[in-house]
C-alpha cells in the first residue's frame, strides 16, 4: 500500500516540477522538448543540446548529446537511502546500485543565468 502512494506522490511532484520549473528560473530561456515518464526523461537546452536520463532501481545513466552548442556539463544525482552527491560529465554519467535501492534521480543542464532541475522516478 505504501509504494503506490509514494509513486502517486512522486508522479504528482514531477508533474508540478515540469509545469513550474521553467517558470521559476530567474533569467534565461526555458528548456524545450521536455518529456519525463517513469524511468526516463529528456529535454533540450536553448543552445539546442539534448540531455537525457534513464533510471532503474539498479542503474542511472545521464547523458548530454553532441548536438547543439552547450559548453556545460550534464549533472545528475541519485536517491537510494538518501541523496547522493551531484556528479557531472561533459558527455555521460553512469551510477550503479548493487543493492537495487534507487527510487529517483535528478538531472540538470545549467549555464550562469539559468538552471532547472528535473526529477525522474522508477
Amino acid at each position: 500500500m505504501r509504494r503506490p502512494i509514494a509513486t502517486a506522490l512522486g508522479a504528482a511532484a514531477a508533474a508540478i516540477m515540469l509545469t513550474t520549473g521553467t517558470a521559476s528560473a530567474d533569467t534565461g530561456v526555458p528548456d524545450t522538448d521536455v518529456y519525463f515518464t517513469d524511468g526516463f526523461g529528456q529535454f533540450t537546452r536553448p543552445c539546442d543540446t539534448s540531455y537525457a536520463i534513464s533510471l532503474t532501481t539498479k542503474k542511472a545513466v545521464a547523458a548530454k548529446g553532441n548536438n547543439g552548442s552547450c559548453a556545460g556539463h550534464v549533472w545528475m544525482r541519485v536517491h537510494g537511502d538518501s541523496w547522493g552527491r551531484w556528479r557531472d560529465s561533459n558527455s555521460s554519467i553512469t551510477v550503479t546500485s548493487p543493492s537495487g535501492k534507487f527510487d529517483r534521480a535528478q538531472i540538470k543542464g545549467c549555464n550562469k543565468d539559468y538552471c532547472v532541475t528535473y526529477n525522474v522516478y522508477v
